[in-house]
């Protein structure tokens, strides 16, 4: 079973949003990993870095993805109509 939490230190000790459902002497590893404060423009240039990113700018169907987003609905629902 792994359990994965968050807490905060205070005082030097780790602090949980409340009790874990453990025995009473059960051994456990930690593994402590602080959290990341990013601001929402340091997550918005990571994004944008991305390999994945804007792949797709540069195909023909694109120019409209909003339209191009519906056609492929469309297809979803034809599918689930015309059954044979």
């Amino acid at each position: 079973m792994i359990l994965l939490e968050r807490g905060k230190i205070e005082n030097g000790q780790i602090v949980l949003s409340h009790p874990l459902k453990l025995a009473e002497g059960t051994e456990v590893t930690v593994q402590i990993e602080p959290k990341a404060e990013a601001s929402s423009e340091t997550q918005l240039q990571t994004l944008f870095s991305l390999p994945f990113f804007g792949m797709w700018a540069d195909r023909g169907e694109m120019s409209d993805s909003a339209l191009w987003v519906e056609g492929e609905r469309s297809k979803w629902q034809k599918r689930l109509t015309d059954r044979e």
